[in-house]
């Protein structure tokens, strides 16, 4: 394992490619040569959650001669098995990473007994109390240096509101697609949330909100609303194929409940956060709403923004060209 990362670097570093992503030519073969052997390679944890009621799953790879951490939130459904090639390549720039997996997703213990697929949150604020319990229990007492931020999508508002409530030893934040309102088309935001209320008052707050079911393998690329890259839908469809034990389908009618009730809040202390902010936005972005990521840019004291106007909402798996630059950005805004 040890040579094959050794040689997966000496190709990086060879490379012309900007952000030593592996390309989609060959991508399959590619793959399984470089990014499986690294994400293996990563250290598993567990922490304890936030409330204490159960530990959540998580994983770092160190860098012998590290820029810093890089801590990434990843998003609703997800696992950090998911940003193998993402983890590589921050990993061939020079840093550390660390990741886990949410309460109720991925690795980490499920929280709707009759369907595991389910995602159910009955207080969204937990979710940043288990990022800052993270950042606690495993990252400030290992002394990795400078430190920083990257969620994605639900990742993206839980760093947020991690950044609204507690104290941050992060240098720099780093927002890809982050999630500040779901997009509930077709319906209305205010019809939605009297929809989901109403089946929460009845006793089905832990079923699956209106259109949510659990994860269709035989998905075709064409209905995907995540990436224009065969190449990396189809790598995300293997990862879930073979971890079936990280598989999610969608969110439940608690976690919309709650999604739609504390974004709302997050946006509204967005003035409040200190700390060096980028967002970058999808712009064929069909989850998340981009308007809001707009209006958050132009809140947060110093923000940035970076559209990308041919991504959806997986800009860290979409594209060469799209990927490529979007980490360069982020690379770039962390080392400065």
């Amino acid at each position: 394992m040890r040579w094959t990362l050794f040689l997966a670097s000496a190709v990086c570093l060879a490379a012309a490619d900007p952000a030593c992503a592996i390309p989609e030519q060959g991508y399959a073969a590619n793959y399984s040569a470089t990014v499986l052997p690294f994400l293996s390679s990563g250290e598993h944890f567990t922490f304890r959650s936030a409330d204490g009621v159960t530990n959540l799953q998580g994983v770092r790879f160190l860098h012998p001669k590290a820029k810093g951490m890089i801590v990434v939130v990843n998003g609703s459904t997800e696992s950090w098995l998911k940003y193998g090639e993402f983890f590589y390549d921050l990993y061939q720039r020079g840093y550390s990473i660390s990741s886990y997996d949410h309460r109720g997703q991925g690795l980490s213990p499920r929280l709707v007994p009759a369907n595991h697929q389910i995602v159910q949150i009955d207080d969204f604020g937990l979710y940043a109390a288990d990022l800052n319990g993270f950042v606690e229990q495993e990252i400030l007492p290992g002394g990795y240096g400078k430190l920083y931020l990257l969620g994605h999508s639900m990742g993206g508002a839980v760093a947020l509101d991690y950044l609204e409530r507690y104290p941050s030893p992060f240098r720099s934040v780093v927002l890809s697609s982050p999630m500040l309102r779901i997009n509930t088309s077709p319906y209305p935001e205010l019809i939605a949330r009297s929809v989901v209320a109403l089946f929460c008052a009845i006793g089905l707050g832990d079923h699956y909100a209106v259109g949510m079911h659990d994860w269709n393998p035989r998905e075709p690329f064409t209905n995907n609303k995540l990436t224009s890259s065969r190449s990396r839908w189809d790598a995300i469809q293997h990862v879930w194929s073979d971890h079936p034990e990280a598989v999610a389908g969608g969110p439940s009618n608690d976690w919309v409940k709650q999604s739609i009730s504390h974004t709302s809040l997050i946006r509204r202390r967005l003035p409040e956060i200190k700390s060096s902010v980028l967002i970058l936005q999808a712009g064929k972005d069909q989850w998340v709403m981009n308007p809001d990521q707009e209006m958050a840019q132009a809140k947060i004291p110093g923000a940035r923004l970076v559209r990308f106007p041919g991504a959806q909402h997986e800009i860290l798996m979409e594209r060469d060209t799209i990927r490529d630059q979007a980490i360069e950005q982020m690379d770039v805004f962390f080392r400065n």
